[in-house]
């Protein structure tokens, strides 16, 4: 595997990468500051496994899928590689990498979906010893696979999904299945309709056959209304489009009309006030960390309010 800003990542100079049957463990270990999976990649190499990160030494920060924060040495963060998502850290690059099967991972936790992005606290206990585990099976397996590395990646999958399923959730998480299947369909129907300009709340309730006041609840879930998720998933995608395309293939105009803009004007003053920089300069890589995001969210950032992280500044790559 390798790194490289706008390959996908991880992606030059990566050390001990360790295979136990349908599982990898890699430790990731590089002088590049930022890496990204985005549509283009996710379409030429299409990879449903869930990654799990876990930072050596220093903090990192993370974007996933219209959500972002930051993950602690110790800390952990789940990432679908089915899903656009970055990862940068000022010190450089380096923590644990576990790519584990997405399908087997909802078969034994339903809701696996609900806690990527870093949406739940982890459990510090089941999070140490996850790290623990996940240090072990690298060491035990440097040089030698496993006897039965199928039965064993099995019972791996079975301990992650029980660290994971021990995440601090809040009192009425458990009991919201319900609603957070119904509008894991609607946020799907959403993206999928992100160019219709005129997608909007009464229609997505017709669609999805339920009320108005019973769609506006189930965003009320998430502390914004419809229409501004709609309006931070299209910024989100022309974001994702911008930095996928540093050649300019797509005009700024013709990426403001494909994510739902009915003009240029309105999606750059949109852009330039949800990610603090002009569409632009997006493009060409903004000199800016997503650190500066979580300073000015007081310390950590704020979930839903995307910030483009750090392009690359130094090449040069340690083993």
């Amino acid at each position: 595997m390798t790194i490289a800003s706008t390959s996908p990542w991880p992606a030059r100079a990566v050390s001990h990468e360790r295979r136990i049957g349908r599982i990898s463990i890699t430790l990731v270990r590089s002088t590049e500051r930022h890496a990204i999976r985005d549509r283009a990649e996710i379409e030429r190499e299409p990879d449903d496994t869930i990654a799990l990160v876990i930072p050596v030494g220093h903090r990192h920060y993370f974007s996933h899928a219209g959500r972002n924060g930051v993950v602690e040495p110790g800390e952990y963060v789940l990432l679908s590689r089915s899903e656009f998502c970055e990862i940068a850290a000022d010190e450089g690059l380096f923590h644990w990498l576990v790519r584990l099967p997405a399908g087997e991972l909802r078969g034994r936790l339903p809701a696996i979906d609900e806690h990527l992005g870093g949406r739940f606290a982890p459990n510090k206990q089941m999070a140490q010893l996850a790290l623990e585990l996940v240090i072990s099976l690298a060491a035990t397996f440097a040089e030698h696979a496993p006897p039965n590395p199928e039965a064993l990646a099995t019972e791996v999958v079975a301990m992650f999904a029980l660290v994971i399923g021990s995440e601090h959730r809040d009192a009425e998480g458990a009991a919201r299945q319900t609603r957070y299947r119904l509008r894991r369909r609607i946020f799907d129907y959403i993206e999928a309709r992100l160019g219709d300009v005129d997608l909007n709340p009464r229609r997505i309730a017709a669609d999805n056959r339920i009320s108005l006041s019973y769609l506006y609840s189930l965003f009320s879930d998430h502390q914004t209304t419809v229409s501004q998720f709609i309006q931070n998933k299209r910024l989100q995608r022309a974001y994702e489009l911008l930095v996928g395309d540093p050649k300019g293939t797509l005009t700024i105009s013709e990426i403001a009309y494909r994510v739902g803009f009915k003009n240029t004007s309105h999606f750059s003053r949109s852009f330039n006030q949800h990610f603090g920089m002009p569409p632009s300069e997006a493009r060409l890589g903004a000199e800016r960390s997503l650190a500066a995001g979580a300073s000015r969210a007081g310390g950590r950032p704020r979930s839903g309010a995307v910030r483009p992280l750090v392009d690359v500044r130094e090449r040069a790559l340690t083993a």
